[in-house]
């Protein structure tokens, strides 16, 4: 196992890429309401993906202009050029002598089509996710497939699980949204989910353990008489959507990998009302909980820093203060 760590400017990268995820989640979980198909959250979804990869692009040409008018003269500062492409670092290419018009626009291009922002499910593994998000209803555990004939009804509750790429790292997040009037049974489940996650968030610190995050998710879900889902886990994130080291929802306190400053993942709880066994659907995508009993599932992506957990997918935290 190869656990790829981070440099504080991977991270900036990456909560950038945190930052957006964010912003398009919340406007799906807004629009979870009676009446509105998930299909209809999967265009919210393409949309904002459009509308963010439009400011990297326009973010890009800017900065092109930038480097060409500083370097216009042949004798500019070093200095300057590297804080004009600190983000877009492919621009560099820009300052070389005697550059080519055409080779200026290959270089723009290339830059703005690393750092754009796409989504990381569509296409992802076989057969091919066919949308941009997963909307995962009641029962639903993951990888519920939006479609136009699902329509969210009162009472329900909608796991809504969504990832892009910015700047060329991934950010992976998801939240169950109560829909309208809820049951107290799922409300207390949902509840559940998302504390467990946050017991978990809070030991995302140099020198604990991955068993300790597994062990806090598993010992709140079950002190409240849930389940957790042992067939899909948490993950490292970064350059790839899932990268070393797994990370289970479940575990001993004091075991497995020693969490280390750089170390990013994606901690993820399913917690399940009745047993925690799963079926996969004949799409081979949706996984249902295998007694049919109601799922919530949580997902934030946290950097591991000198100062304490970041969440990354979280507007309002900062290193140490998640």
């Amino acid at each position: 196992m190869k656990i790829p760590f981070k440099s504080a400017h991977e991270i900036q990268l990456q909560r950038a890429a945190g930052l957006v995820a964010a912003e398009i989640l919340e406007d799906m979980c807004q629009a979870a309401k009676p009446g509105v198909s998930t299909w209809d959250l999967d265009q919210i979804a393409r949309a904002g993906i459009q509308k963010h990869a439009r400011i990297v692009d326009q973010e890009v040409a800017q900065a092109a202009r930038a480097v060409r008018d500083l370097v216009a003269n042949g004798n500019y500062d070093k200095a300057e050029l590297e804080r004009l492409t600190k983000t877009y670092s492919q621009l560099r290419a820009l300052a070389k002598p005697g550059i080519s018009n055409a080779e200026i626009d290959r270089a723009i291009a290339e830059t703005a089509t690393y750092h754009r922002v796409v989504s990381a499910f569509l296409g992802y593994a076989q057969p091919p996710y066919p949308a941009v998000v997963c909307t995962s209803i009641n029962h639903v555990i993951v990888h519920g497939i939006p479609n136009k004939r699902e329509v969210i009804k009162d009472g329900d509750i909608i796991g809504i699980d969504f990832g892009i790429y910015r700047h060329g790292f991934c950010a992976d997040t998801a939240r169950t949204v109560m829909v309208g009037n809820v049951s107290e049974e799922k409300r207390r489940l949902v509840e559940a989910a998302r504390e467990s996650l946050e017991k978990a968030i809070e030991l995302c610190r140099v020198g604990s353990r991955l068993g300790d995050l597994g062990h806090a998710v598993q010992s709140h879900a079950e002190s409240r008489g849930y389940s957790v889902v042992r067939q899909f886990v948490g993950h490292g994130t970064g350059r790839q959507m899932h990268e070393d080291p797994q990370v289970p929802n479940y575990g001993k306190p004091g075991t497995d990998k020693r969490l280390k400053p750089g170390l990013v993942i994606a901690v993820e709880p399913m917690v399940n009302a009745g047993a925690p066994e799963v079926e996969v659907l004949d799409d081979d995508w949706t996984a249902v909980t295998k007694d049919r009993s109601m799922s919530a599932h949580f997902e934030h992506t946290i950097a591991v820093t000198e100062q304490g957990p970041w969440v990354l997918t979280r507007p309002s935290s900062t290193p140490g203060n998640p």
